[in-house]
């Protein structure tokens, strides 16, 4: 496969790729302005934190998604 379709699917796989690394920033501007250290740290543990071990998961798979179209098969 080569051409437009695996430029459109790679166009797809790099804005995915910056929603990605869009929503982790909010996520961690949420957790910043918590108004004490303690709610941060609670914000952290049970939110930003989860949530970033999955977004990174799928930001990584969405990268080696995209190699393997570009790699000869």
């Amino acid at each position: 496969m080569t051409g437009l379709p695996q430029l459109f699917l790679t166009f797809l796989g790099l804005l995915f790729c910056a929603g990605d690394v869009a929503i982790l920033g909010v996520l961690l501007t949420w957790q910043e302005r918590a108004p004490t250290p303690s709610s941060r740290r609670h914000r952290f543990l049970r939110f930003v934190l989860p949530a970033a071990v999955v977004l990174v998961a799928l930001l990584l798979l969405a990268f080696v998604q995209i190699m393997l179209l570009w790699s000869a098969q």
